[in-house]
């Protein structure tokens, strides 16, 4: 492996992972892609390109760049793409890879954590398709992540401010990523240009612009696209895939959603989610919603609409004046509860519920998140104040806990139906 010159890793202390991968785990995890395959196979009105979108997840789509994986929404995908690579984003939702995360990491560490550790360090073809990962400090798992993780490949760590508070933290933002424009020219031998950033972040408001249309109608008609469908197709925008053909497919998905015709009026419960990032094929929350025959119309989740909703608005065009643009959108817009104070969350939960006429809150609780845990307590007492039902819904990548989930969401939602 390439040693990085200016490495914020010790490199007298390598280990070499041993390789637990076998046949039996990768039949495992396509498996779990197949169920989840399988059952949304059900869903009425599915895009007619659906299948594109879902190749992109499953790592079918073949491109001649090189690729820069990199963890939570935090990372400003368009520096990667500055240097003429391609982002792919790593947070993995497959369940199958939990427990050979858990062979290595021991500990009580989140399932995310865990089965994104598997799908690297056990996976050579996920591996080889990055040059170099990127990690944002966002919580403990991730902030020691990178560590365990450069023994196979390089890794850079974003430091995060611990609130944010723009005006005490935007220069130190802005040279953390300069940092990273230092870790990508030395990782790719590519020479950095402020025309190309721009060419990116036009390219990213498009992708934003787009992304606010289809929501936008999906709350006004939610039966046009099932929230699942959705989510694949926002997670496939960070699958490697060239932001103009991911513009071109999407933007078919929106022509198809205009012509829908619902066949009787939609009497469904509207639901605002929110909580951990809910990550491919990891649906089942997702799931059950829709079985137990509720619709989302909006969510504040960084794997869903939510992580692509701000656009990066730049005032200037010099090349420190959009870093810090970057840094406004990516880390002092951001909705994730790793800072001090989770005001943004909350004023945005309580702005859709409002604006898409919500009956109710669902929090995606994940086990072993702790950030998620303790801003439970805030959130459910100011919902309630304002009299907005709240359900927070705790479970883990297991399949286990699907009927339990079920019963209690059920209850909820016809505690909805007879307000």
């Amino acid at each position: 492996m390439k040693q990085m010159k200016n490495s914020q890793y010790d490199s007298r202390f390598r280990l070499e992972i041993s390789e637990t991968a076998s046949r039996i785990m990768e039949k495992k995890s396509a498996m779990a892609v197949k169920r989840l395959e399988e059952v949304m196979a059900a869903i009425e009105n599915r895009p007619s390109n659906i299948k594109w979108f879902e190749s992109v997840l499953h790592g079918h789509y073949k491109g001649n760049k090189p690729s820069i994986g990199y963890f939570c929404n935090m990372v400003p995908a368009e520096l990667i793409r500055a240097f003429g690579a391609i982002p792919v984003r790593l947070d993995c939702g497959n369940p199958a890879l939990v427990q050979y995360g858990e062979e290595i990491l021991s500990g009580e560490i989140c399932p995310l954590a865990r089965s994104s550790f598997a799908m690297l360090a056990c996976n050579k073809e996920a591996i080889s398709r990055c040059k170099a990962l990127v990690i944002p400090a966002g919580c403990d798992a991730k902030r020691k992540l990178g560590e365990v993780l450069s023994d196979i490949i390089p890794c850079f760590t974003i430091n995060l401010p611990s609130e944010q508070n723009q005006g005490l933290y935007i220069n130190a933002m802005a040279g953390e990523f300069e940092r990273l424009i230092s870790f990508l020219k030395e990782t790719l031998s590519a020479d950095f240009s402020r025309h190309a950033l721009l060419n990116a972040i036009t390219e990213s408001r498009k992708q934003t612009e787009l992304v606010r249309k289809v929501d936008l109608f999906r709350a006004n008609e939610p039966g046009s696209l099932s929230i699942r469908d959705w989510f694949i197709i926002i997670q496939s925008a960070s699958g490697g895939v060239e932001t103009s053909e991911w513009l071109k497919e999407a933007g078919q998905v929106l022509e198809e959603m205009k012509v829908y015709a619902p066949k009787r009026k939609r009497i469904k419960p509207r639901l605002i989610l929110t909580g951990a990032p809910i990550i491919w094929p990891n649906f089942k929350i997702l799931n059950l919603v829709e079985e137990c025959g509720a619709d989302v119309v909006g969510d504040i989740l960084c794997s869903g609409a939510q992580g692509m909703w701000d656009p990066v608005v730049i005032e200037e065009t010099g090349t420190r004046s959009l870093l810090r643009a970057l840094a406004l959108r990516y880390v002092f817009a951001s909705p994730c509860p790793c800072f001090i104070s989770q005001g943004k969350r909350l004023n945005r939960v309580l702005e859709l519920a409002e604006e898409r006429k919500a009956a109710g809150v669902v929090q995606h609780g994940l086990r072993l998140c702790q950030l998620f845990d303790i801003e439970t307590y805030r959130l459910m007492r100011i919902l309630r104040k304002k009299g907005i039902p709240f359900l927070n819904l705790r479970t883990d990548y297991s399949f286990e806990d699907t009927e339990q989930l079920r019963v209690r969401l059920e209850a909820f939602l016809e505690t909805l139906e007879t307000k």
